[in-house]
């Protein structure tokens, strides 16, 4: 009897020791790793699926067309980040792009990875679109000429914006194809160190607007190591500030920043945004948007990341702040 006791209070014990463990990964998961779920918006225009023949491959995009028609509209790109989707950056921007376009009359594209991923200048990735080398800058200006012939969009107008993998992609197009984009806006993300460039530099200028976190874990904002939990094979990138110098010095730019401050909006005093402007040759601009207290995160003050990966920049949207970047540029 006294065994059975025994063995009855070591199973009650080892019952109560899994339960907890239980409990704190559920606390631990909610805490580092729930995100809100944003619901869609009930919006007056279209998202239809497409396919394009790229090179040897057939890819893939959704087309956000405004209710508001306006003749030969402006383009913008919005590509998602690592492991992600067209569909995945759509939800994760609060769907704020689809709202403004139905205030600017723009066609929205989201495009698709290769696999999920998008083969940018980061030499060292891992992941299928590097190794395999696949032609993203060909599958994005097949995409434009496409959106010509269908759309008679404006091509003077064209831009792209992009989260993290989709940032860096973004840079790509900016870097090989700077013809075909009037200005680009990457989300957490630097450009890669000289030994981890994998890119043709063409030193034309564009307009670039940069979005970084101070305390992204990811992308590191003073520059180094980019690690995604444990995988370091993406390598080195440059500072924000060296990469927004690299710009800089193509717009000819000379004279010091505009420093243009945010309100506090999201009510957490450890978090803000600092907003530096230059005005360039040939009216181009260049903007360094500062997230102080921020992580691997598009700014909204709808959307909400995980913890795990920073603090969340709430006092501005990136959606509002990038289109209005592209198609309403304040001369300084």
């Amino acid at each position: 009897m006294f065994g059975v006791f025994i063995r009855s209070r070591i199973l009650k014990t080892l019952m109560l020791l899994v339960s907890l463990v239980m409990v704190t990964c559920a606390i631990a998961w909610w805490y580092f790793l729930y995100s809100p779920t944003v619901a869609e918006p009930d919006l007056p225009g279209r998202l239809t699926q497409h396919e394009l023949r790229a090179g040897e491959r057939l890819r893939t995009y959704s087309l956000y067309t405004p209710a508001m028609q306006v003749a030969h509209p402006a383009v913008i790109f919005v590509l998602h980040g690592s492991r992600g989707a067209g569909a995945a950056v759509r939800e994760q921007s609060a769907y704020e792009f689809d709202r403004l376009a139905e205030e600017y009359g723009y066609l929205l594209v989201y495009p698709d990875g290769f696999e999920r991923h998008w083969n940018d200048c980061r030499g060292s990735a891992n992941y299928a679109a590097n190794t395999q080398n696949i032609d993203d800058v060909g599958f994005l200006t097949s995409l434009i000429d496409t959106l010509a012939e269908q759309h008679d969009i404006d091509r003077g107008k064209v831009f792209a914006t992009g989260f993290s993998n989709g940032g860096h992609m973004a840079l790509r197009l900016a870097l090989e194809a700077p013809e075909r984009v009037a200005a680009i806006a990457p989300i957490a993300a630097n450009l890669p160190v000289d030994t981890n460039l994998d890119c043709d530099k063409s030193n034309q200028p564009v307009s670039v607007a940069m979005f970084n976190g101070t305390d992204d874990p990811i992308n590191p904002y003073d520059g180094g190591l980019v690690e995604i939990f444990g995988d370091i094979s993406r390598g080195h990138v440059l500072s924000s500030q060296d990469t927004i110098n690299y710009w800089l010095g193509l717009a000819a730019v000379h004279q010091p920043p505009m420093d243009v401050s945010h309100a506090e909006r999201d009510g957490n005093p450890d978090s803000s945004v600092i907003e530096q402007r230059w005005q360039g040759a040939m009216e181009l601009q260049i903007r360094l948007y500062t997230l102080q207290g921020s992580g691997h995160v598009i700014p909204s003050p709808v959307a909400r990341f995980p913890r795990i990966l920073g603090g969340q920049a709430g006092d501005i949207s990136a959606a509002q702040e990038i289109v209005g970047f592209f198609l309403r540029p304040k001369v300084l």
